[in-house]
């Protein structure tokens, strides 16, 4: 992505988003050390033009669960984040946060915080910091001098010298270079970051549970529905190709439009990037289904999030989706 430079910032929030055993960085060993915190004040003052910014490191412990990348632990770091900037008075936020769910954090992030007047990059490694080929220090180094240096205010996802747009990237691997890759635009995706103008980083929002189901030849009824009756209010069903067509008498249309009249809201997604627009059948159509086009499943479940948090009424959160 191209990278825009703006004033540097003077404050920078250092934000460990989880724990050392989910992270796989031992950061809240480092930060007790004078090696971590010398690294990071050569950093932030020995490189940035003479210019003394201030840093701070955070640990929010309250995140060390299981929950990683749920609803509620998204809050909880959106609500540090936004203290961090409005009430610390702090420019530049890292987040430290774990490689297998990064991306799903960057992208709610995107939303979340839709308007902070900040620059927030996220990034991790995927190697721990005490091994040979550790990537930790290469991802938070490469990450820092971004936001010394100065970039414009959004979220960003960092990892081993390339920077990406959140809302268009996912995790493709687990070990090697550059396990993120980001998706091109193409002309008949729709506009993934297109919110209603009341919801800002200032909205109060809700916790929400969304489900995700890819499709399968075979997929019966029955396991839709148990999924339908878990308590998700928005469920995302995952296939790949341009068009999603089922014959009305597999079951599925029924267990939709069920769905669909309980107030859940049912989005489809092509996990194949496309040249012509992507459609469902009509009889699924019919059934309340909603097609959200060429998105990944991160910007999807973050534009979820936000749309069910500030607690839309279904028929809005489908206009929103399918915009």
């Amino acid at each position: 992505m191209t990278i825009t430079r703006y004033q540097l910032p003077k404050k920078i929030m250092i934000l460990c988003a989880w724990g050392e055993k989910r992270m796989n960085l031992s950061i809240s060993g480092l930060r007790q050390s004078s090696f971590f915190t010398s690294q990071v004040e050569w950093l932030v003052n020995g490189r940035s033009n003479a210019l003394v910014l201030a840093w701070k490191y955070q640990d929010l412990t309250q995140l060390n669960g299981d929950s990683a990348a749920s609803s509620e632990c998204l809050l909880v770091l959106r609500k540090a984040i936004v203290r961090a900037v409005e009430l610390e008075g702090f420019s530049g936020v890292l987040v430290l946060h774990d490689a297998d769910t990064l991306a799903y954090s960057a992208a709610a992030m995107s939303f979340l915080l839709s308007g902070l007047p900040a620059a927030i990059v996220f990034t991790g490694g995927l190697l721990p910091v005490d091994a040979d080929e550790s990537d930790v220090w290469e991802n938070i180094t490469g990450a820092l001098m971004l936001l010394i240096e100065g970039v414009a205010d959004g979220v960003y996802l960092y990892f081993h010298g390339e920077m990406l747009t959140p809302l268009r990237s996912t995790k493709i691997k687990t070990s090697g270079r550059h396990p993120f890759v980001e998706h091109d635009v193409v002309a008949c995706q729709r506009d993934i970051s297109y919110l209603p103008d009341h919801i800002s980083y200032r909205t109060p929002m809700e916790s929400a549970r969304v489900g995700v189901v890819p499709l399968y030849p075979g997929l019966d009824s029955s396991f839709l529905d148990g999924m339908l009756v878990s308590g998700v209010q928005a469920l995302v069903l995952e296939h790949e190709g341009s068009e999603w067509v089922i014959d009305e008498g597999s079951g599925l249309v029924e267990s939709l439009r069920n769905a669909s009249l309980k107030g859940i809201v049912v989005v489809a997604i092509s996990r194949c990037a496309g040249r012509s627009p992507h459609r469902v059948g009509d009889n699924i159509r019919d059934a309340g289904v909603v097609s959200a086009g060429y998105i990944t499943r991160e910007a999807v479940l973050g534009k979820l999030y936000v749309l069910l948090g500030v607690r839309l009424k279904p028929n809005q959160i489908r206009e929103f989706i399918e915009h």
